[in-house]
């Protein structure tokens, strides 16, 4: 029976991250759908030279943050020699992701003529339950990072674990390594992700006002959607990850423990997986919202 229940709850916390990559799949019919209006307008001027500017920033700064990431794979090497080797991934996908929300904040303005006063609504642009799902992984990840901070108490050796209360009575102190320093590194990640992500898609692309002339919407709704997009996703896996591979080590860590019950650490265990697996998928999802927005051909006829 007790395996049984272990099966349900781990089904049950895997649905979420099925249901995002679900969302996401049908968010590229948006793309294509952007992408396929171009070919029925005449591109102005100001909307060809927008087109052609758009994607040259995002692009650098993208690059800076792969040298991000691959500054922090020497600081690792130099910090804990050889060991770092299994990190390099994840900091050089730290960096790029970095990179990714920098350049979408620091797009440049585009060039044609605005409707002062007037601006869209999120829906517009980007499926709500995209954007609200990655809030909801941001609260979950900060709420995450401060109970394990404030549960969290030094050791002897100068690292940290988790003070847990036993149901026999009595503490012990669960997990080893620098947990409190993983705590505040989600803590971070989630806090950075979120309120760069929220500012991109509050004021520059939905506060913004929009193109005054008909034949710009069509761009200035495809750069749009593209821009936001591409932010709430390379958000949303830069809290899953870290949140995920938290939760897992942590779960692992109270199996061996005298808090170990089912609902405890394979609870644990089960978030953790779901949030593994969430960012995984999303992140597949990434690169094709971060190619340039053209006009592929004219169709009208």
């Amino acid at each position: 029976m007790g395996r049984v229940l272990v099966f349900l709850l781990l089904a049950v916390l895997v649905v979420p991250a099925l249901l995002q990559w679900r969302l996401w799949r049908h968010a590229g019919l948006r793309r294509l759908v952007n992408v396929g209006t171009l070919g029925f307008v005449v591109l102005t001027l100001p909307a060809e030279r927008t087109l052609s500017r758009w994607p040259a920033r995002a692009r650098v700064v993208r690059t800076v943050g792969l040298g991000v990431g691959l500054l922090i794979i020497v600081l690792l090497a130099f910090r804990v020699g050889t060991r770092s080797v299994f990190l390099w991934p994840l900091a050089l996908g730290l960096g790029y992701l970095l990179g990714v929300l920098a350049g979408e904040l620091t797009r440049p303005r585009p060039s044609w003529a605005v409707r002062r006063g007037h601006s869209g609504k999120l829906a517009d642009y980007i499926q709500p339950g995209l954007a609200w799902s990655m809030r909801g992984t941001a609260l979950l990840a900060i709420a995450a990072g401060v109970v394990a901070l404030v549960v969290s108490v030094p050791t002897s050796d100068g690292t940290a674990g988790l003070l847990l209360r036993c149901p026999a009575g009595g503490a012990e102190l669960v997990g080893a390594g620098q947990i409190s320093e993983y705590a505040v590194i989600l803590l971070v990640l989630a806090a950075t992700a979120w309120l760069v992500s929220e500012v991109t898609l509050l004021l520059r692309i939905v506060r913004a006002p929009l193109a005054a002339e008909p034949d710009d919407v069509p761009v200035d709704e495809a750069l749009r959607s593209a821009s936001a997009h591409a932010s709430v996703a390379a958000a949303s896996v830069l809290m899953l990850l870290p949140l995920g591979g938290y939760a897992l080590v942590t779960g692992l860590a109270v199996t061996g423990s005298c808090v170990d019950s089912d609902l405890v650490s394979i609870g644990l265990i089960g978030v953790g997986l779901a949030a593994l697996l969430a960012g995984l998928l999303v992140a597949a999802f990434v690169p094709g919202w971060l190619r340039p927005v053209q006009q592929r051909a004219d169709v009208r006829s």
